[in-house]
């Protein structure tokens, strides 16, 4: 896979719509929401993107005689563990690293969705910042993030809070 799913749009767009929809949808269902893309090349990139693993079936929706499988993303070949990310080749880690972005990038889609349906302010923000640090205050300075990450995950879920997603990328 690498970067194919980049390269091509009809699949990325594909992906994005089945991130964080663990019930699948079926072709037809995907057909009505990117209206741009004709079914049937639907059909040749979902059986593609199922052949490369990128998608499983979980379920199947049954109308009269017709049956219509339900794809979502093979979530499961992209959970890596501390272990398995170190003893990873190149290919399985940008692997893993589109789908980490992809689910960011479905994330604020959704959000974006949201905010202009209530008409809401945007308040969704990201930096970019190149930190100078020796490797002593890079160990400090990872270590506190991740402190101020465990303590506020620690406060639980609360009826007045909303989800919020935070995302951090730190390339030593």
């Amino acid at each position: 896979m690498e970067f194919d799913l980049f390269k091509n749009q009809v699949r990325f767009k594909i992906a994005l719509e089945l991130i964080d929809v663990d019930e699948g949808l079926s072709i037809l269902q995907l057909n009505k929401i990117l209206k741009e893309v004709p079914q049937a090349t639907l059909y040749r990139h979902m059986n593609a993107m199922l052949e490369d693993d990128l998608l499983k079936i979980v379920g199947i929706n049954r109308s009269g005689k017709v049956e219509e499988k339900l794809y979502a993303l093979n979530t499961q070949a992209y959970k890596v563990s501390q272990e398995d990310w170190q003893s990873a080749t190149y290919s399985e880690r940008i692997r893993f690293i589109t789908y980490y972005f992809m689910y960011i990038i479905q994330n604020y889609k959704n959000y974006h969705e949201r905010i202009v349906g209530e008409q809401a302010q945007d308040q969704s923000t990201f930096s970019f910042v190149k930190l100078n640090l020796t490797d002593d205050s890079f160990d400090d300075f990872q270590s506190e993030l991740s402190t101020l990450m465990k303590k506020y995950y620690a406060v639980g879920e609360s009826e007045d809070a909303t989800d919020r997603t935070v995302s951090v990328v730190i390339i030593p």
